[in-house]
């Protein structure tokens, strides 16, 4: 898959994986339960697409990116 074919499929799995990933830190708000939020946002994804497991490393920098703006601008409590 091309970059152009990898960003359009990552946009269109954008708002999905931002509710999701509310969802889990709203299910588990623990600090320090990242890499277990994580591993649920993937298991979810993989278990509803066979396209987000060749994605995967683009959805997981792109969540790294999210969960820090989330986390920056309070929208994820710390602690």
């Amino acid at each position: 898959m091309n970059w152009i074919a990898t960003a359009s499929a990552l946009l269109q799995l954008l708002p999905a994986i931002i509710t999701a990933l509310k969802a889990i830190e709203e299910a588990i708000p623990q600090p320090g339960q990242g890499a277990a939020k994580l591993a649920a946002l993937r298991g979810i994804l993989e278990g509803v697409s066979s396209q987000a497991t060749s994605l995967w490393p683009a959805i997981e920098k792109a969540v790294s990116v999210r969960v820090g703006l989330f986390n920056a601008t309070g929208v994820f409590q710390k602690g």
